[in-house]
């Protein structure tokens, strides 16, 4: 049996996939080494020449012949020379494939290890493994092999990197601290000369409550685990924090967002939204290996890997339960307090009717998605809708009202436009709270489309597409064509399939983002990028090609009366856009336009607000629209 240069490629490059993992992976070697503390330099600027990083542990080091024997060994068994270290420390290290992980990055891997007053120093290139036939009995000629007095342990450095984007020290920061559940005294690492610490979170729960804990439970027929879960204040929008993360011999094992392989709705299901947590389960890395090739995943076809997912699951659907009870409770105490300010309406009401707003509102209070925002909203409507009734009140007034009693009269119509300003209002006070999410959301950058249980800007423009202008506003959720096959779209939808083009013909697979009929001469054809990104030359291509297949399927071969005759235009929103990406633009002005987030939300806040304000002119004293104000 031989293997190729390629076998680099599979147990290196297409493995590991970004820095991250690449110095993870030296990391555990530290650990490993017994290293007290370990060193990582990373540049803040990739483009510049000689850029590199690197990696220094002061750990035991490797002599010449244990890096003939042990490093250079792929697939090399760790445990061979036992499961624990000299110093008493669980091995991590296990598949002997790790050090290849370097090459997912960097062209070269520098290795330059002190041990016994002796540096051995060796270059592993990626071009010259990878091009060989076999790498049977392959020979690296050390750059360096004499007597030193450095202090002893390993520096591995990736050179010639091949990274395209920058590294986001912050972020990276955050990945690594997620892969090891190790505390700073058993090893201290630093990142850029900043010590490596645990985040801190903002929990509205945790068990065990105190940061830092963690209980432990004997699992049967698998083993001992210990963990910790907690549920933070808001929704999660980082997939590594996200879910448990599950770790064995204090590495990473199940990457997030994870949750025990849960399938199907639970009690309090939303609550996934706020869960995470950790587990250490090293029995998974024990008698038998449990853990993927590339320590991304348990495979969980393994007797005690069942066991553990069993347990997890059972755990998730007790954790979430107990979160739905707890925020039901609350916001039941916090909505009370929040709608007190319409006690003086709601007293006002008959009795039957007091009692019947008020229990609605504590079921209300009790939905997991609801947040205070909305409730205020609905509290309002509710109250508002009772109050209503004073409406046939004013009719009457009106109708039985002399025609010489002109003052009489004036009262009456005047108690009848206080009414429609604070039931406008009502509505604008929605839309204004609707408008300060669409806010919150573009600040948080979430993303333009997300799995199913998350929100997304596609789904938010979707539900309320009067955020786009007051254009938009007589289009409902239902007009809107979401994530279609170009090809495939024009064929069943506009064409009806039309046999100019066959059915069987396979077309243009790529999916536009949204597509409305926005009136009855327009058709518009949305491309949202996430907010905070840069618009780039793919995006916008996309969004011409789209625009030109529709007009010409609707100009050349006639369409079903819904599309006929319609202009089609394109309507880019990305945050961020260069000169060449404006040129492009200005060039197809006519049928594309670009806004920003930001603009879209500038632009309507701004006119809904004028409008609240105008309607909060006509009855700035009355008590409904001074509660509207107050909740405004």
């Amino acid at each position: 049996m031989k293997f190729a240069g390629r076998f680099i490629d599979l147990l290196g490059q297409q493995m590991y996939g970004g820095p991250v993992p690449a110095v993870a992976e030296l990391i555990a070697n530290a650990w490993d080494a017994d290293a007290d503390r370990v060193e990582v330099k990373i540049p803040k600027n990739l483009a510049k020449k000689g850029s590199k990083i690197v990696v220094r542990d002061y750990g035991r080091g490797m002599t010449f012949t244990e890096i003939n024997d042990f490093y250079l060994s792929i697939g090399y068994e760790r445990r061979h020379r036992g499961e624990k270290t000299p110093r008493g420390r669980p091995v991590m290290g296990r598949k002997g494939i790790g050090k290849l992980a370097g090459f997912g990055i960097a062209e070269d891997i520098v290795v330059r290890s002190v041990k016994q007053g002796h540096v051995v120093e060796l270059t592993l290139n990626y071009r010259e493994l990878r091009s060989r036939e076999t790498l049977s009995g392959f020979e690296i000629t050390p750059d360096v092999d004499r007597p030193s007095n450095e202090e002893t342990g390993v520096c591995v450095t990736y050179k010639r990197l091949k990274l395209k984007r920058p590294i986001n020290i912050t972020e990276f920061r955050k990945s690594m601290a997620r892969r090891f559940a190790l505390q700073s005294e058993q090893m201290a690492i630093t990142i850029n000369d900043a010590p490596l610490t645990k985040e801190t979170l903002d929990f509205e729960y945790r068990e065990p409550a105190k940061v830092g804990s963690w209980h432990k439970e004997t699992i049967k027929g698998a083993g001992t685990v210990q963990y910790w879960f907690g549920f933070l204040r808001n929704p999660i929008s980082e997939p590594e924090l996200r879910g448990i993360s599950v770790f064995a011999r204090g590495r990473l094992a199940q990457v997030t967002p994870f949750f025990f392989n849960l399938s199907g709705g639970i009690d309090g299901q939303v609550g996934l939204e706020y869960l995470t947590g950790q587990v250490r389960a090293d029995f998974l890395d024990e008698t038998e290996d449990c853990i993927a090739t590339d320590r991304q995943r348990v495979n969980w076809q393994f007797e005690r890997a069942k066991k553990l997912e069993h347990w997890g699951q059972t755990k998730i659907k007790q954790l979430c339960a107990d979160w739905k009870k707890r925020r039901t409770q609350r916001n039941l105490e916090s909505f009370r307090h929040d709608y007190s300010d319409l006690f003086e309406r709601i007293e006002g009401l008959p009795r039957q009717e007091q009692e019947d707003v008020t229990l609605a509102l504590d079921k209300i209070s009790s939905l997991e998605r609801i947040d205070r925002a909305e409730f205020q909203v609905i509290a309002q409507s509710l109250v508002a809708g009772v109050e209503r009734e004073s409406v046939k009140k004013v009719i009457r007034r009106i109708n039985a009202t002399k025609e010489e009693a002109l003052d009489e009269l004036l009262v009456a119509v005047r108690e009848w436009d206080v009414i429609s300003a604070v039931s406008t209002a009502e509505v604008i006070i929605g839309r204004v709270e609707i408008i300060k999410k669409f806010d919150g959301l573009i600040d948080a950058r979430i993303r333009e489309k997300a799995s199913k249980t998350q929100i997304d800007m596609q789904s938010f423009i979707k539900d309320y597409p009067w955020l786009l202008g007051h254009q938009y506003e007589s289009l409902k959720p239902g007009d809107f064509h979401h994530e279609h096959g170009i090809d495939r779209w024009i064929r069943d939808e506009l064409l009806k399939a039309d046999k100019e083009l066959p059915t069987k013909e396979k077309g243009d697979a790529r999916r536009f983002d949204l597509l409305c009929i926005k009136n009855e001469w327009q058709i518009v054809i949305l491309e949202l990028m996430r907010p905070g990104e840069r618009a780039d030359y793919d995006h916008l291509m996309r969004l011409i090609l789209y625009v030109t297949k529709v007009s010409q399927a609707v100009n050349d071969r006639g369409t079903t009366s819904d599309f006929r005759g319609k202009s089609v235009q394109g309507l880019l929103i990305a945050d961020k856009r260069d000169n060449t990406i404006n040129a492009i633009i200005e060039k197809h002005k006519d049928v594309i336009e670009a806004v920003t987030w930001k603009g879209l939300f500038e632009l309507v806040s701004a006119r809904y607000r004028e409008f609240f304000d105008i309607l909060r002119e006509k009855a700035p004293d009355d008590p409904r629209m001074k509660g509207l104000i107050q909740f405004r």
